[in-house]
């Protein structure tokens, strides 16, 4: 038996990953627990084969979290820190222009799924439990940088478009 503890201080976090979790056609047993500040998710995993993927299948659906629950808003403060001489609208047009590159598929936007996944699914094979708030802002530096890129090239779209 495998067991994960997904720790998170964010009850939607948590009803967001349950909702996913029991979709899924895998062996497993999930209880809830609110310890002090955090909510934990723990996934027990009751199958001896299969491992590798069980924690890819993990793996995904903390992608998907991290993708609904941070994604756009890491883009908003990126695209505000870094060119914040552009006015609201055309700030705004960018993250438009960028959720809409984001769409493309993995291949034409530096693999950004699989980096993610990879990284995830890395951390979960060495450890048991995930804060997932402290994984956001520790350790997916990586993946900050490729959207980061990806936002640059929206950019140079938008001004390539507004200069014609």
């Amino acid at each position: 038996m495998r067991t994960i503890c997904i720790k998170t201080i964010s009850e939607d976090k948590i009803d967001f990953l349950i909702k996913k979790l029991e979709k899924l056609p895998i062996n497993i047993y999930i209880s809830y627990y609110r310890f002090r500040v955090y909510d934990n998710l723990i996934i027990h995993y009751l199958e001896s084969e299969y491992i590798n993927e069980f924690y890819e299948t993990i793996s995904v659906v903390l992608k998907k979290l991290i993708e609904v629950f941070y994604e756009e808003n890491y883009l908003k403060k990126q695209i505000d820190k870094n060119y914040f001489y552009l006015t609201t609208i055309e700030r705004k047009y960018i993250l438009e222009i960028t959720k809409k590159v984001l769409e493309l598929p993995d291949e034409k936007i530096g693999f950004k799924n699989e980096l993610l996944k990879d990284t995830i699914k890395k951390y979960l094979l060495e450890n048991k439990k995930i804060i997932i708030e402290g994984f956001v802002n520790f350790r997916i530096k990586d993946y900050k940088e490729l959207l980061e890129k990806i936002i640059e090239v929206s950019v140079f779209s938008y001004l390539d478009l507004t200069t014609l």
